[in-house]
Parts: structure tokens; sequence; C-alpha cells
């Protein structure tokens, strides 16, 4: 971003996750000298792999897939063995996902059947395939066949193999997870402050600078979650970089079209910058940020969005502050500056229960970047955040919508009928939908829309903002 009059900016990042799962059992049952799997002459199938059918000279059937049918005993066959059975896969999901596959199980008379069983495969489809039965006789018994695929779970954002508690996609707060629910008389409800951890850092980038470009793979390994404000009018826009950081899970803001905080300090510049978004990713800018922190971009970005990021002052954002949103303070860091200043912030963020935003411009200063900073003291501040473990590393309009979900919810109306006591919010406009805020009550049963909400052990309900009200019951 080419920067006029201009004092700071700020920014967020996103997270990810893979899953694998494996498991086997081991193989059982006797059998005959020469038997083998499969249905038809001389065996039998499993249900899902093959067992033999033992005969002193008989030959075996053609192998079968899952079948259950018994074949006869092979000519001249006098020894039967026991039904061997094939093993279960059960694996389990990475990064938030649970997956789980079966195995094929086989059985047959004569020859040995089973074996080993197939491994569960990586996290992904529901049950799997049943695995093929065991293949040839001899003295000893079939090999199993391998079990399924293991069962696609639903991704989430949580780490080890475990789920995000709940259905936000809020990330895993820090601290034990099995806090008892509240059981006292309905009383106050309050908002967990940035859903769970002691502070939250937004690392946003403007500009779409050649920099920001040629070191996007270094950003990425460090592990943060990102928003990128797009100059749409320059052509490194149309880098496909950016449709890989969106597919990364990165958010893309809007930073207008032309840049210009003078003439076209208006609501058409605005809106062409959301245009080339929605076209080029087929999805909108949700929030959006001043080019050179112009305060004259606070009116027309309402029109558009519910977030507008200014420059100044550069202090944390406050859960209940009176930070404006649709000019919301940032850091810009001074040219070169070091990871031990960047930590410093996240420090004070931490001690005050504060929201750091972050506005980087790039790198080098060869290619026009306001203030550039080193890429490996960017990346080791990144990662000092992260591995701080009750710090939200998250994107602006993710840690923007818990900050504005939560004074909206603080806000609301309330409104009893009998036991029950009911709050109704309202959200700003253009607020995006599917957020969440995560609150605690001093007791009582939290429902929405007639359901009851699960409790979860981390020490919060999720509450789904969209739905605009919160009923507490005894």
């Amino acid at each position: 971003m080419r920067i006029r009059s201009l004092a700071q900016l700020c920014l967020p990042a996103f997270i990810f996750v893979s899953a694998c799962a494996s498991g086997e059992s081991d193989p059982s049952g006797t059998g005959g000298t020469t038997g083998a799997g499969g249905t038809g002459a001389g065996g039998t199938s499993g249900s899902a792999g093959n067992g033999g059918s033992a005969g002193s000279s008989g030959v075996a059937g053609t192998t079968g897939t899952g079948g259950s049918s018994s074949g006869t005993a092979g000519s001249g066959g006098s020894a039967t063995g026991s039904a061997g059975t094939g093993g279960s896969a059960t694996g389990t999901g990475g990064s938030g996902g649970s997956a789980t596959g079966s195995g094929g199980s086989a059985t047959g008379a004569g020859g040995t059947a089973g074996g080993t069983a197939g491994g569960g495969g990586s996290a992904g489809s529901g049950g799997g395939a049943a695995g093929r039965g065991g293949a040839t006789g001899g003295s000893g018994g079939a090999s199993g066949g391998r079990g399924g695929s293991a069962g696609t779970g639903t991704a989430g954002s949580g780490s080890g193999g475990s789920t995000p508690p709940g259905p936000s996609g809020l990330p895993v707060p820090p601290g034990a997870s099995d806090m008892p629910k509240p059981t006292g008389t309905p009383g106050t409800v309050t908002v967990v402050n940035w859903a769970g951890y002691k502070a939250a850092v937004t690392y946003s980038f403007d500009d779409d600078n050649d920099s920001q470009i040629s070191n996007y793979n270094m950003l990425q390994a460090a592990g943060g979650q990102y928003t990128f404000y797009l100059w749409t009018g320059r052509s490194q826009a149309t880098n496909q970089v950016w449709k890989t950081a969106k597919a990364d899970g990165h958010e893309i803001g809007n930073h207008t079209k032309s840049h210009d905080s003078n003439g076209q300090c208006n609501a058409t510049d605005v809106m062409a910058g959301g245009t080339f978004i929605q076209s080029t990713f087929g999805s909108p800018a949700q929030t959006f940020a001043a080019p050179n922190g112009s305060t004259c971009f606070k009116s027309p970005a309402s029109q558009f969005y519910f977030i507008n990021r200014g420059v100044s002052p550069a202090s944390p954002v406050l859960p209940n502050g009176n930070s404006d949103p649709l000019n919301l303070n940032c850091y810009i860091p001074a040219t070169g500056q070091a990871a031990s200043v960047f930590n410093g912030n996240i420090d004070t963020a931490k001690s005050m229960g504060g929201w750091v935003i972050y506005v980087v411009h790039g790198f080098s200063s060869s290619d026009g970047s306001y203030q550039p900073v080193d890429i490996g003291a960017m990346t080791t501040a990144i990662k000092y955040a992260k591995m701080q473990g009750d710090v939200w590393v998250g994107s602006m309009v993710n840690v923007a919508a818990y900050w504005l979900g939560g004074k909206a919810f603080m806000a609301a109306m309330t409104a009893t009928s009998g036991s029950d006591k009911t709050y109704t919010w309202t959200l700003p406009a253009h607020f995006p939908p599917g957020h969440y805020i995560r609150v605690k009550p001093s007791g009582g049963t939290l429902k929405q829309k007639g359901v009851e909400l699960p409790w979860n052990g981390h020490g919060y309900y999720e509450v789904a903002l969209d739905d605009l009200s919160l009923t507490v019951s005894p």
C-alpha cells in the first residue's frame, strides 16, 4: 500500500488440519490342508473376506468379495476349519475430523479364514468397502483382505485429531475440557472474551505487493491465519497466489480499486474493489481497509461492510472498549521492525486482554512497499504469537465478528415469560452470516429456537448470532 498520511494498520490469521487412521486384527481359525477362500465349489465366503473349505485334495473356489453363501466341501475333503474373522479398521481423523471405516470379516469352513484385517484409511469417506477375503489355503490359512477406507469426519480447526467443540468452527481454547455445567439458579449470562483466549491478534497485508506474493509460502509455513487486502486495480491482484491463499483459509478483503484517498474517496471505488473480489473469488469481501487509513472512507465503507480498518491509535482493541469498527485502530510496524517489538505488542495484549491488529505492506522496498519489514522477523513474530497457546491468531472477519457479536449480545434486550428469560439482540449492518459467540451463564438451561444448547467442557455454550435470541430456563 502506498501511504500518504498514515500512522498504522492491522491484520488477521487461519489454521489447518489432517487426519489418518489404521487398525488391524489377528487372524484366527484353523483349517484343512489345501482349502482356499471363496464362494463356489470347495469353499465358503465370508461376509467381507473369504474363508475356504478344506479338503485333503479339494480345489478351492474362486475368491469372492463380501459374499455370504457357503460352498460345498471339495472332493475328498474331510477337515473343516473354524471360521476366521477379519479385522475391523477404525481410524481417527486428524485436525478436527473423525474417520471410521469397517474392515471386512471373513468366515469359512475348512482352511483358515480371516487373517490380517485391513488398515483403516485416511480420514475421508463414511464406512469403507468390505475387504477381499482370503486367497489360497494350502497348509496355512488364507490371509485376510484389507479393510475399507475410513470415513470422512467433519473437519475442524482443532489439532492432534480432536474436533473443535460445538458447531462454530472457532478454535479450541487452552485449558481443561472437563469443566462442569453450571447448575445454579438462572441469572447472568456473560460473553467469554476472545472465544476463550487471553488475547487475539490479526495480521493483515495491504496492496498485493510483489514481496507478499514471492514470500507467501513462508507466511503460510508460519501457521497463521491472515487477511490480505487487495488493491484491485493493480495487475498483481490477478496473481494466482490470492486464490491459493483463499483456498488455504485466509481472508481476501477489499482495499478499493484505485487506492485513492483523495478524489476517489467514494462508494464507487469501494464497490469496484468489491465487484472484482466477488467475480474473481466467487464470494464477497467481508471486511474493508481504508487506503492510507483515510477517515474519508468511513462513510462509503459503512454502505457495504461492518468493519473498516483505519490506522490509529496503535493499541489493542478491548472486548468492551470504544474502538470504532468503521475506523478500527491498528499497528503499522516501523521499517525493518525487529521480531522482539512485535512480540512485545503481543505481551501487552495478553496483559490487557485485548486484540492487536497489524497492517504490513511488504518485505522489500524494491516493490514500493511502505515501511517494509524483514520476512524472517515477520514469520518469527507470527510463530511467537502462536506458541503462546493462549492467543487467538485469527483473520479480521472472524475476530471482528466475535468482538462485535459479543458487544451486540451484551446490549441485548431482555424479556421474561414465566420462569424463562429471553435475550434479543441486533447485529450491525452488513454483519456476515454464520458466526458464533461463547457464553457462560450462572445456571439454568440455554435454548435457541426451542432446542437446548450443549454445554462444552472447556467452559461455555456456543450461541449462533444469526438466531438473534437466546432463552434461559431453570
